[in-house]
This record gives structure tokens, sequence and C-alpha cells, in this order.
């Protein structure tokens, strides 16, 4: 048997690369006072039809669907939809005071695997709500990019745009529908199904003949109501302000239809073709698709085997092993007697400690084990230390030993190890 195609397992060394990341990403979060929060990997099917949109890649051909019953349910292909349904059920929105909210959680779309791009990947996603200032999506951006800069990535352009907003969009809809129209033959038949329902998206496509034919098409900026404009503008201040390098992109439209106003991307040469380190922008209207009143809202996500991708490209992720401060050599059965539930002790005063309960193994075994794992310390105790009540502490990097008193030994080895910490 072997994992599902696109989901992989995670030990040994890519583990401890993982965690690295996680907390290094996490530490942000707190610094800009985010809270956490996880929503179920199942939802209702239509937290995402109704959000995403039916006729979207996403609900149209890559989700996971369970069928129980009389439910539909899907697991989560993205993080946004469901915390909008979570704010809504619990009435988060409620307290007219501006919230922080963040996630880290997988998600699940079946589509051609490939490198960046699983069926399972796992996602961090920031979101602020009831704040509809330009301010606050300075502030996802300045989070974004603090991000970036605490695991040493400097490489990626910051690029924003202005999408519009229910006034004005319509209006760029129009345009881009007559622009497209001429164009249908030279689009990819995926981007010609996209001219009938969300012209938009086509602007989004990364084949290259789309792409080509894109760079011709109607701006956004030409189409923006005053409101908008206005709003734009203060961004760019404020990013400025914040001596945020960007790039004013007509071209950013992200890939979902619930987007308003502010539209922003990461892009990085560390991904090669697929440079999207990460982007977001704001879905003030999102909670319409619930039936329920709007309310201001801004948010982010970034993957994170990207983020892994991104990091090897430099060298820079640290290669860690986890190394146990303590090994126990026990030589026989009697000297296991004394060192198991010394073992107990240690661990739970802290002293990550290995200890075999193979008491048949050699001196040199244990001594090539304890190498092996790195060990900083090894305890002997075998025949000859029993008879003389002592247990002989050596210490792998010096190559020095001392023998400690098997009466004050659990004392003697936690006043030892706990200085080398």
């Amino acid at each position: 048997m072997k994992a599902v195609r696109g989901m992989h397992d995670l030990f040994g060394a890519e583990i401890a690369k993982w965690k690295f990341i996680e907390e290094n990403v996490r530490s942000v979060f707190a610094q800009f006072g985010y809270q956490e929060i996880r929503t179920p990997v199942l939802e209702h099917m239509e937290v995402f039809s109704k959000t995403v949109g039916d006729e979207t890649d996403i609900v149209e051909k890559q989700m996971y669907q369970v069928q129980k019953e009389n439910e539909s349910l899907v697991l989560r292909p993205e993080g946004t939809a469901g915390f909008m349904r979570a704010v809504l059920e619990h009435q988060l929105h409620r307290d007219s005071s501006c919230q922080r909210y963040f996630y880290y959680l997988p998600m699940f779309r079946h589509e051609r695997p490939q490198k960046g791009r699983l069926r399972q990947f796992h996602q961090f996603g920031a979101e602020l709500i009831n704040d509809s200032s330009p301010e606050a999506d300075a502030e996802m951006i300045a989070l974004l990019n603090a991000i970036y800069k605490k695991l040493g990535i400097n490489e990626y352009d910051i690029r924003i745009n202005s999408v519009g907003c229910a006034e004005c969009r319509p209006q760029f809809r129009e345009a881009l529908a007559n622009f497209f129209k001429s164009h249908l033959n030279e689009l990819c038949e995926q981007c010609q199904k996209r001219f009938e329902r969300a012209p938009m998206r086509i602007l989004d496509c990364k084949k290259e003949s789309c792409q080509a034919v894109a760079k011709s098409a109607p701006l956004i900026t030409t189409c923006l109501c005053a409101p908008c404009n206005e709003h734009h503008r203060r961004l760019k201040t404020r990013l400025e302000e914040a001596e945020l390098a960007f790039i004013d992109d007509p071209t950013i439209v992200r890939g979902l239809d619930y987007y308003s106003k502010t539209a922003f991307e990461f892009t990085s040469s560390l991904l090669g073709a697929q440079s999207a380190l990460g982007g977001g922008g704001r879905y003030d209207h999102l909670a319409t698709r619930f039936g329920e009143k709007p309310f201001p809202a801004v948010g982010f996500a970034l993957g994170m085997e990207r983020l892994v991708i991104a990091l090897e490209a430099k060298n820079s992720l640290p290669i860690l092993q986890f190394s146990p401060m303590l090994y126990l050599a026990a030589l026989g059965p009697q000297s296991l007697d004394v060192l198991f539930p010394l073992s107990l002790v240690l661990k739970e005063e802290g002293i990550t400690t290995e200890i075999p309960y193979d008491s048949g193994k050699s001196l040199k075994s244990h001594l090539k084990n304890s190498n092996r794992l790195q060990c900083k310390f090894t305890l002997i105790l075998g025949e000859d230390e029993l008879k003389k009540n002592v247990a002989a502490l050596k210490d792998m990097e010096k190559q020095t030993q001392v023998e400690i008193s098997l009466d004050h030994l659990k004392i003697e080895l936690l006043k030892r190890i706990k200085s080398e910490h």
C-alpha cells in the first residue's frame, strides 16, 4: 500500500524543517496580535458552492466529496469560506471592534500533482474583520512581508491592484467580455468556458497563449469608481510610509470572485514558473453569499509547501536532528533494573534520554548508538560499576569520563546535565 497520489507522509528531517517554519510563522502572528482559529476538515458542500462559486474549477472538478445519507460534505479546498462560515455561525462579527484571526490547516484539491501543488497541501491564513480601511489592507501586506523576512526570504515582489467593487466591476466585466469575444479561438479550452461565466478569471490563467491575449485586454484601473480609486491611492500611501516596495500591477485579479477592492500577491523567482508565494485581498461582501449582511474583511493565504521550496532553494532551512541529551547504557539485566526507573525520572525532569531495553548489547554497541544519535553524554552501568556502587558518565564530545555514586546519581546527573543546557 502507498499513500494517495499527491498526499505525502512527513517524518524525520522533513518534519524538522516544517516545525522550524511553523514556529517562526506563529511567532509573527503573535507579534501582530492574531489569535488562532481552527475549522473542521469537512464542511457542507454549500459553504464552497455559494462562496467560491459553482462554476469554478475548485467546485466543479477539484473538491473531494463525501456523501453520507442526505448530507453532501466536502474536504476543505481553501480556508476563507470555512472561516466566514465559522464567523457567521458564532456571531464573531457582531463585536464591532476589529478582530484578527489566523489558521494553519490542511486543504484538499483533486488536481494533477506538481511541484508546490499537491492534493493535500497546507496553508497559513490570516483574516481581519470589521475594518474597511486601506490601513487594514496595508497591515495584511505588512504581516505577510514580516513572515517572509522572519524566515530569511527577501527575493520577492509585492504586487497590488484594485479589482473594483459591485458598483464599478460590471463595467469592467462588460469591457473584458467585448475584448475576449474577438479572441476566443486563441484562448485555451478552460478560458473559453470562463468567457461566458467569469471573464475576469481569464486574466488569472497561467497558460502562455491566454497570457499573450490578456496583455492587450482592458485594465480594471480604467473602470474604477471614485471610492475604489481613493481606497487604492491611500493603500499605496500607507505602503510607501511603511517603506514596503510594491508594484502597482493592474493584472492581479486573484482566482476567486469574492474579492473586492484590494488584491495582492507576493511572487518570487525562487519558485520557478509557479512564482506565487502567497496572496490575498479584501472580501467585504462574502457574507452576502450566505444570505447575511456584509461586513468588512480582508485576508491572505500562504502555502507551507511553497515556503519549503523557497527556503530549500536558498539552502537556508536548518538541518535539524533530534538528539537526546543522555544515553543510558545498561550492560546486563541488573543494570537495566537501576537505569529504567531512572530514565523515567529524568524524562519527567526535562532531560531527553535514550535507553535501549536490550541489556545484552556490548559497550561498543552502546557507544556506537550514542554517537549515531549525537548524544551529549553516555551513562555506563555494568557489572564492574555495580560492584563499586558507581556509574560512569562519559562526555561524548570531550571524551572525558567521571564516576558518580549510585546513591546520588539522580541529583548529580540533573546538576551536571542541566548546567550544559
